[in-house]
């Protein structure tokens, strides 16, 4: 059959090519890579907004679990307006933050733009754009499983059981992705103006500075995280066992998932949730460095030397 022959031959041109209308509305969103573009930057600015307005710490989720749990209970009137404050204060903190929407929206935006320069456009934009996402969520939350399993004592967080077993699921599969995608873009890095094809625009280059310094300063951020030289509020949580679990001064959180019954097979944990504005700067300002760090390293380098790379080979 032809369009498998199409399609194997150049997935991308293919899906791009896709006509796909419906009362006159164009469905194929690969065609409209820039208006995700505008879509991510102004995501990134209304969660920015949001995240100004309701709290260094405030999550989108807590207006979810309002309008789930919350507003039915109000319309029967088993609930008042108070009780909805409640529901929306009791999520404070927990679940995942506006911060982590503005850093990961702002990375899709400024990597998708960086491969519309070199000529990366529709599909495949979007496929590399979202790849090195999910390969910066995917260090970042490595990071935190592996040393939050150690430093914490809750071994729970980093085993191959359900229901933390969807979890790690999701980041290997975020970490292949982004690992393929990374292998892909070796053999289809060109920088074109025009119709003119210039040559490599290399990803990573050896004697590149900038990524080799925000890499050292990511590790560095990670390191002062674990061993984070301030006052730590240790908590206590005593445990169907008998046993009590002290909260740890290294790697400290604001929100400590915990493992209530270790022996009864199931890997799921309780939250307790503690105010501290500086441990969750540190928490964010990780996450963003290692954004940042993703960015510089996918990036197009647009200062190409027409004779330092063949236009036809890897060089």
């Amino acid at each position: 059959m032809s369009f498998l022959k199409d399609f194997f031959d150049d997935p991308y041109s293919y899906v791009d090519r896709l006509t796909l209308k419906f009362k006159g509305n164009n469905l194929n969103l690969f065609q409209k890579y820039k208006r995700i573009q505008k879509t991510a930057i102004y995501g990134a600015l209304v969660c920015l907004a949001a995240w100004i307005i309701f709290g260094f710490d405030s999550t989108p989720l807590q207006f979810i679990h309002v309008i789930y749990e919350g507003v039915p209970a109000w319309i029967s009137g088993s609930a008042s307006l108070q009780d909805l404050g409640g529901i929306y204060s009791l999520y404070y903190g927990k679940e995942m933050h506006y911060s982590a929407f503005v850093i990961y929206f702002g990375l899709f935006y400024a990597l998708s733009r960086s491969w519309e320069k070199a000529g990366v456009t529709e599909s495949k934009n979007l496929a590399f754009s979202f790849a090195g996402i999910f390969l910066s969520i995917a260090v970042f939350e490595w990071f935190w499983i592996i040393s939050f399993s150690y430093f914490q004592n809750q071994p729970w967080i980093s085993t191959w059981s359900f229901p933390q077993m969807r979890i790690l699921l999701q980041n290997l599969v975020f970490a292949l992705v982004g690992a393929v995608a990374v292998l892909y873009m070796l053999t289809e890095r060109w920088y074109w103006k025009g119709k003119e094809q210039l040559g490599r625009a290399y990803f990573f280059r050896m004697k590149d500075w900038k990524p080799w310094v925000l890499i050292g300063l990511s590790v560095a951020a990670a390191l002062f995280w674990v061993y984070y030289p301030w006052h730590v509020q240790q908590i206590s949580v005593p445990l169907e066992t008998g046993e009590i679990w002290v909260s740890s001064r290294l790697f400290p959180q604001t929100l400590y998932t915990v493992d209530l019954n270790p022996g009864d097979g199931v890997n799921a944990g309780v939250w307790f949730w503690i105010e501290n504005d500086v441990i969750h700067a540190v928490n964010t300002g990780v996450k963003a460095l290692w954004a940042l760090t993703t960015f510089y390293i996918l990036r197009v380098n647009k200062n190409i030397d027409r004779k330092e790379v063949p236009i036809n080979g890897l060089g």
